[in-house]
């Protein structure tokens, strides 16, 4: 299993809470024990997403034979085109949490964590292990939540949508790699 490869996955995924979670630092004060609740909840919601889509594409990887690696890259190149998107459509104010609600934050986790299922389904398809994988996204998101929090803190509103663009294009180039490991070109 290349550990390096699914690093890059967890860093990218991270991506999106480090930026709703700079977002949210901006305009709300939020003391140490909301931020570790926050970056739990998306380091929980981001893992266990991934882990479902990964069981989906693991289960149905023989039904594409010999066509899985295509398809495989094709779920992680539409999902990095759409973190890209994303990041340049939504505005500032459709990043923006109330953290004092629970069922705000369920809700914003559970929205962050669509692109990890789909994501989770492409490396479902590649990869046989599943626990590094999962370990590798908690970790990152956690990390990168609490990092966005302290950023948000020092006013780096424009990080967040650039780090959004940066997830979108690593996976892009991630999937042109695999694509061309596959064809045997690199």
């Amino acid at each position: 299993m290349n550990y390096l490869a699914l690093s890059a996955f967890a860093f990218f995924l991270s991506l999106v809470p480090f930026s709703v979670a700079i977002s949210t630092s901006i305009y709300r004060c939020i003391v140490l024990k909301e931020a570790l609740k926050i970056a739990f909840t998306f380091a929980v919601f981001q893992a266990g997403m991934t882990a479902l889509g990964w069981i989906i594409g693991f289960a149905v990887k023989g039904f594409f034979f010999s066509m899985a690696i295509p398809v495989a890259v094709l779920i992680i190149f539409l999902i990095g085109a759409r973190l890209f998107f994303d990041s340049v459509r939504f505005v500032r104010e459709q990043r923006i949490m109330a953290v004092e609600n629970r069922k705000i934050l369920l809700g914003f986790a559970l929205v962050t964590s669509i692109n990890s299922t789909l994501l989770g389904m492409g490396l479902g398809i590649i990869y046989k292990e599943i626990l590094a994988l999962i370990g590798f996204v908690f970790a990152m998101v956690f990390v990168m939540t609490i990092l966005g929090i302290l950023a948000g803190k020092r006013g780096m509103m424009t990080l967040g949508r650039t780090m959004e663009s940066l997830g979108g294009i690593g996976l892009l180039v991630i999937s042109v790699i695999i694509i061309l490991q596959y064809l045997k070109i690199l």
